[in-house]
């Protein structure tokens, strides 16, 4: 899964649009878990709705993360939390938290920095996007850290020192983890005149999704199917892409 240091990755990317066309080169970033579900489910609201201009995207992963995403949210910690507003990047010190139903019950859920404030921007043109997470109790540690705490996590020694706490952690979730779990997102889009639409997928556990997903989006791009410059999984394969795979639906929850 792309962790969420990477935004500055996918923004970098696209910055290289138009050089990348030039040498026939394809750009395409996100091809996990993130941002592959949340990224068609962005586009299938925009379709849906598509004066929208505001976006909200909850995500329940289904598993314990693996030690390289937990080290990579380490690296974020003193970076604040990010999100889309008027089209542009910005960032929150503290994280606002809300709550989603998944499908069993509304639970709480906290904002997080996701490659979908970027990517989900070009999928869509939506110019104010966030993104929350199912609250797990180490995310809403992370995100609830004053911002002198955050400062002081993240000089290089403590970030050495948190590292090595996560090098203590299960490696990543089980086969079995993996195979049984089952990942929930929800996305919401709203027009300035108030208009909503909700829509919910529910796809395998996150790595195991990420495994088909990436393999094949690499055959596809492979092949030749698609154009150069900088796409993302929405604008490449359409917002049905994620329907594709084995365990995936998908629900409008308002008509």
């Amino acid at each position: 899964m792309t962790p969420p240091g990477e935004i500055d990755v996918f923004e970098a990317l696209a910055a290289r649009d138009a050089e990348a066309k030039a040498q026939g080169v394809t750009l395409l970033p996100g091809v996990g878990f993130d941002v592959v579900p949340s990224d068609c489910l962005a586009a299938h609201l925009k379709r849906r709705l598509p004066d929208a201009n505001d976006l909200k995207l909850y995500l329940s992963l289904g598993a314990n993360m693996s030690r390289g995403t937990a080290k990579t949210m380490v690296e974020a910690i003193a970076a604040g939390t990010r999100l889309r507003r008027h089209g542009r990047l910005v960032t929150r010190i503290r994280a606002e938290e809300g709550s989603c139903d998944f499908g069993k019950g509304k639970k709480p859920t906290i904002q997080v920095s996701w490659g979908d404030v970027s990517t989900a921007y070009r999928s869509t043109g939506i110019p104010n996007i966030e993104v929350q997470f199912a609250a797990l109790p180490a995310i809403r540690r992370f995100a609830r850290t004053p911002a002198f705490v955050k400062s002081f996590l993240g000089l290089g020694f403590m970030q050495s020192f948190l590292k090595a706490h996560v090098d203590r952690m299960p490696e990543g979730p089980s086969e079995t983890a993996r195979q049984a779990g089952q990942a929930a997102l929800v996305g919401e889009a709203r027009n300035a005149a108030g208009q909503t639409v909700r829509a919910r997928l529910r796809t395998p556990e996150g790595y195991a999704l990420t495994a088909l997903t990436a393999f094949d989006a690499a055959k596809r791009i492979a092949a030749g199917e698609f154009g150069a410059g900088f796409q993302t999984p929405g604008s490449a394969f359409g917002p049905d892409y994620i329907l594709s795979f084995d365990g995936v639906t998908r629900d409008d929850l308002n008509s």
